[in-house]
C-alpha cells in the first residue's frame, strides 16, 4: 500500500472511533439522567429525594446543577450547628423585653436626631413616631427636617420615584442609611439605586443581609425550656387536608406559583389570598394593612391551619441568600403544622433537621408532592416532625432596629461610605430558579 492509502485508512479509523465515543458518551449521559430522575425508593413506588435537574440551552440535562434554591457556584450546605446559626438563639437565652434603669450614654449627652427622606410626606408620619424610650441607648429622636438631622433613613421603595438624586443640602458628617425589608430581586425598586450620585452616598445599611451594618432578620428560633404537652394523636386525626399556601403576590421571580400548580396535580393544596380561591380573615381582604393581617393570622388563620392542614408552603417570592421571611418563622408560634420551605438560603445550615421539608431535596414538583402525600399518611413519621418542630419557638429580633441604630449613632465614630450600594445589595445575592424547565 502507498503511504497515501495508509493515511486515508487511519483517518477513517479515527473518524469511526470518534463516532463510537460520541455514542458511548451520549448513552452514559442518558443512563445517568434516567437513574437520577426515574429511580424510586423501595416499597413506595414514588419519586426519591434527589436534586432538581437543570436543563441547558441546547436541551440537554445539566446533571451538575444540583440545587434549585442554591446556585451552582454556592458553597454546599454545612451541617447544622446552632451555635453558628444567625437564626438560632442559644438555649436559655433571656428573650424577655428588657428595661434599662441606667440609660447609655450617661451624663449630659446630646441627643442624636434621625430624619426620614420622604418628599411627598407619604410614610414619614408613622416613622416619626418611632420610640427609643425602651432602648439601652435611648438618647435619639426622630425629626422631620432631614437637612439638619444627624442621620437620614432612605426607604428603597420610595427611591424608585426619584428621577435624579436627593436635592436637599446634606449636613456635614450626616449618616445616610438605606433601609429595606424586601429581597433585592422582587421589585424594580432596587434599580433606582444604580445611578451616579446616589449609589455611592450611603454609609449604613439596614436590611435582611447578615453583613448589613444593622442586620434585621424576620425572626429567630430558641429551644423551649419545657417540652410542650400535646395530644398529637388528636392533632393528627383532626387534619383533613394536605397543604395550604397563603400568597398575595402571584407572578414573582421565584416562579413558585408554577411549582404549586404542578404539585396540585398530585396532592391537594388549598391556596388562600390573591392567587387562589380561598380567604381567611379580614386581613386577606384588605391587602397592605399589616396590622389586620397579623391580627387575622393570630386570631383566625394560624389556628385554622393547626386544626385542618398537615403542611404549609413557606415559599419565598425571591431566591435570595439570607432571605428567610415571616412565612417560615410565624409557624413556630404554637402552630401544629410542618413547614415546606423553598428559598435561596441553605436551610440545613441554619435550622435543625426533621422539622421542615426542603423543596430543594426533590427531583421534581411531582416528587415533592408525592413525598408530602406519603409523609402526611404516615402518622408516626408525621408526628415526629411536629414533635421536633415544637421543641422551638419564634422570638422577634431584639433589640429593635431603632435601638440598634441609636446605639451605633452614639458609639460608632468611624464613618464609611459604600462605593456601590446597589452592587453590594444585588451582586450574587439572588438567582432565578434553575429548576424552572421542569415545570414550564
Amino acid at each position: 500500500m502507498t503511504s497515501v492509502t495508509l493515511e486515508k485508512i487511519k483517518q477513517l479509523q479515527v473518524k469511526k472511533l470518534e463516532k463510537y465515543l460520541k455514542w458511548i458518551s451520549a448513552a452514559v449521559g442518558v443512563a445517568i439522567f434516567l437513574y437520577l430522575v426515574l429511580r424510586t425508593p423501595q416499597g413506595t413506588g414514588r419519586h426519591e429525594r434527589t436534586a432538581w435537574v437543570h436543563w441547558t440551552d441546547n436541551g440537554q440535562p445539566d446533571l451538575f446543577a444540583v440545587n434549585a434554591a442554591v446556585p451552582p457556584d454556592a458553597q454546599p450546605a454545612k451541617p447544622f450547628d446552632w451555635a453558628k446559626s444567625p437564626y438560632m438563639l442559644a438555649p436559655g437565652t433571656d428573650t424577655t423585653e428588657k428595661t434599662y434603669p441606667r440609660k447609655k450614654p450617661e451624663g449630659n449627652v446630646k441627643y442624636k436626631t434621625i430624619g426620614v427622606y420622604d418628599p411627598k410626606k407619604e410614610i414619614s408620619k408613622g416613622l416619626l413616631k418611632t420610640d427609643f424610650s425602651q432602648c439601652e441607648y435611648s438618647k435619639c429622636r426622630m425629626v422631620d427636617k432631614v437637612e439638619s438631622a444627624d442621620a437620614v433613613i432612605f426607604l428603597v421603595a420610595r427611591l424608585t420615584r426619584l428621577t435624579g438624586v436627593p436635592t436637599f443640602k446634606r449636613k456635614k458628617d450626616q449618616i445616610w442609611i438605606l433601609k429595606t425589608d424586601e429581597a433585592p430581586s422582587r421589585f424594580t425598586w432596587f434599580a433606582s439605586l444604580n445611578r451616579p450620585g446616589l449609589k455611592d452616598r450611603f454609609n449604613w445599611t439596614l436590611t435582611h443581609k447578615l453583613d448589613s451594618d444593622l442586620p434585621q432578620v424576620y425572626g429567630r428560633l430558641i429551644q423551649r425550656t419545657h417540652v410542650l404537652d400535646r395530644d398529637y394523636d388528636r392533632i393528627y386525626n383532626s387534619k383533613t387536608r394536605t397543604a395550604a399556601w397563603f400568597v398575595s403576590h402571584c407572578p414573582v421571580r421565584s416562579r413558585r406559583r408554577i411549582l404549586v400548580k404542578q404539585m396540585q396535580q398530585r396532592v391537594d393544596i388549598d391556596i388562600f389570598g390573591n392567587c387562589g380561591t380561598m380567604t381567611c380573615g379580614q386581613g386577606q381582604k384588605i391587602p397592605g394593612v399589616m396590622g389586620m393581617r397579623i391580627q387575622a393570622d393570630n386570631e383566625t388563620c394560624l389556628p385554622m391551619l393547626s386544626a385542618k392542614y398537615k403542611f404549609y408552603l413557606a415559599f419565598e417570592n425571591s431566591l435570595c441568600q439570607e432571605y428567610i421571611s415571616e412565612k417560615f418563622f410565624k409557624l413556630f408560634n404554637d402552630v401544629d403544622i410542618v413547614p415546606v420551605v423553598r428559598g435561596g438560603s441553605n436551610y440545613k445550615s441554619y435550622f435543625p433537621p426533621d422539622m421542615y421539608v426542603d423543596a430543594s431535596d426533590f427531583s421534581s414538583p411531582e416528587a415533592l408532592a408525592d413525598y408530602l402525600d406519603d409523609l402526611g399518611k404516615d402518622k408516626e413519621r408525621y408526628i415526629s416532625y411536629l414533635r421536633n418542630k415544637n421543641k422551638y419557638r419564634m422570638v422577634l429580633d431584639r433589640p429593635d432596629w431603632q435601638c440598634k441604630m441609636c446605639r451605633k449613632l452614639h458609639i460608632d465614630k468611624k464613618v464609611r461610605r459604600y462605593r456601590d450600594v446597589h452592587a453590594w445589595l444585588t451582586n450574587k445575592s439572588c438567582h432565578d430558579p434553575m429548576d424552572s424547565a421542569l415545570f414550564m
